[in-house]
């Protein structure tokens, strides 16, 4: 039976490595990404998505969600 999957992710390293096994798993179907700012800005999480699923074939809808955290100070690692 296939799982629909909706993933809520900052998309870095470690969240496009789990965008990835969740692709390849044979039981699960990536249905949509929504794409928050993290630990940089959401300018590059959602770039870092859509060339993800660029190069891995992933055919899903991808939409942009918050920019900035709702209720505390965002700390932006991009340097």
């Amino acid at each position: 039976m296939t799982q629909y999957l909706l993933i809520d992710t900052d998309p870095g390293v470690d969240d496009a490595l789990a965008i990835l096994m969740a692709h390849a798993h044979p039981e699960a179907r990536i249905a949509a990404l929504t794409i928050t700012a993290g630990n940089v800005g959401l300018r590059h999480t959602l770039s870092n998505a859509l060339k993800l699923c660029e190069v891995a074939g992933i055919d899903a809808p991808v939409f942009p969600g918050a920019a900035l955290p709702l209720v505390a100070t965002p700390e932006d690692a991009g340097y």
